[in-house]
């Protein structure tokens, strides 16, 4: 695929090409050792301004309300001071989008030497709502991150990773489609907190645990299809003009109500104002009509599962970024995933997550700089 696979105002561009600002550090001469971390995947459950998601400067600053899980991406980057490449081994989950974000590293921050690395992903299919393009891209860059003893930190590394963002393009190991990014799958491993609110240009600005005893309930179709970048591209341009009328309408509402109302309640251990907030957004605002192009029968699954929430089951229910994934906050997961699997939806479950990121192991064998 070439330029001429542009969809609706993005173009493709080559795999570890740096896009945005770039930042200043010292270049790192090269290093062994071997990095293994677990980062966490997000659910977005809504953009505070959806207006802010349509084809720009490469610049999204659509804001919104994710929820951080357990459910983890895996990394291993193993570093050596002989050879100048990037392995991704066969077993990886994802190699374009490992290759991207390793070389992206490499050029940040003048590295030299080899490497090697493993992903273990989640077995969702990408596009479905879980933000698994970004948590790879994500674990990549902080594994090399740490392996270098840490010269971005972590606000520098969330600008990087979502002016640099992409998705693979199916037959076509050389480019990446650098589609819409928020920031809040990047936010999800580096700023501590299971619900989180990111604002503006990527600044994570709120973020607070979960309410104590509650459980994560995720469902999804049981037909999801595997489709690349440019596909879900050209899905979603037929649906912009939705996305732009719902945020003009709603967003000073929903910015409104989630600083003065729901956050309050939600610091004191309440999420029903939350909740009630990302339902009207979803289910009365037009969200999950923007989004019916995820799924043919989204729209379906929307009216059979929506009494989860009014019934009092669910504390939160939403569709995660433009679906078909559902999910539900709540205190009854054994009741809600009766709800959802009633509906003929599959479910599994995940805890919410605060800890940002987890090192398995970090040995720094030489950690050398040049200047």
């Amino acid at each position: 695929m070439t330029a001429t696979g542009s969809v609706a105002g993005f173009a493709p561009v080559r795999v570890g090409s740096v896009r945005g600002a770039v930042p200043s550090v010292p270049p790192v001469a090269g290093i062994e050792g071997r990095v293994r971390l677990r980062y966490p995947n997000r659910l977005n459950a809504m953009a505070l301004d959806p207006s802010k998601v349509l084809p720009g400067a490469g610049s999204y600053p659509a804001g919104e309300l994710v929820f951080v899980t357990d459910l983890f991406t895996s990394v291993e980057v193993q570093g050596t001071a002989s050879g100048d490449g990037v392995e991704i081994t066969a077993d990886s989950a994802r190699p374009v989008l490992g290759r991207h974000a390793a070389l992206l590293m490499r050029q940040v921050l003048g590295l030299t030497g080899g490497m090697r690395i493993t992903i273990r992903s989640h077995p969702l299919p990408p596009h479905v709502g879980l933000g698994s393009s970004s948590a790879v891209l994500s674990a990549v860059a902080a594994a090399i991150n740490e392996l270098c003893g840490r010269p971005l930190d972590h606000r520098t590394l969330m600008r990087l990773l979502v002016d640099n963002h992409g998705e693979e393009i199916d037959g076509n190991d050389d480019e990446i489609m650098p589609v819409q990014c928020i920031g809040g799958s990047a936010a999800a491993g580096l700023v501590p907190g299971a619900i989180q609110v990111v604002c503006g240009n990527a600044v994570a600005l709120l973020a607070a645990p979960a309410p104590a005893g509650h459980t994560i309930v995720l469902a999804v179709p049981p037909d999801l299809r595997s489709w690349d970048a440019s596909e879900s591209l050209r899905a979603e341009a037929e649906n912009f003009d939705g996305f732009l009328e719902t945020g003009r309408r709603y967003a000073p509402q929903i910015a409104y109500r989630l600083l003065h109302e729901c956050w309050p309640d939600l610091v004191t251990g309440t999420p029903r104002t939350l909740g009630q907030l990302v339902f009207d957004y979803r289910f009365e605002m037009g969200s999950i009509r923007n989004c019916a192009f995820s799924h043919p029968r989204l729209l379906e699954y929307a009216a059979q599962v929506r009494q989860l929430f009014e019934s009092g089951q669910a504390a939160v229910l939403s569709l995660s970024s433009v679906g078909p994934l559902f999910f539900a906050l709540t205190e009854q997961p054994d009741a809600v995933a009766a709800g959802f699997e009633a509906a003929g939806l599959t479910t599994f479950r995940a805890m919410p997550w605060d800890q940002g990121y987890l090192i398995d192991e970090c040995t720094v064998k030489r950690h050398a700089r040049d200047g």
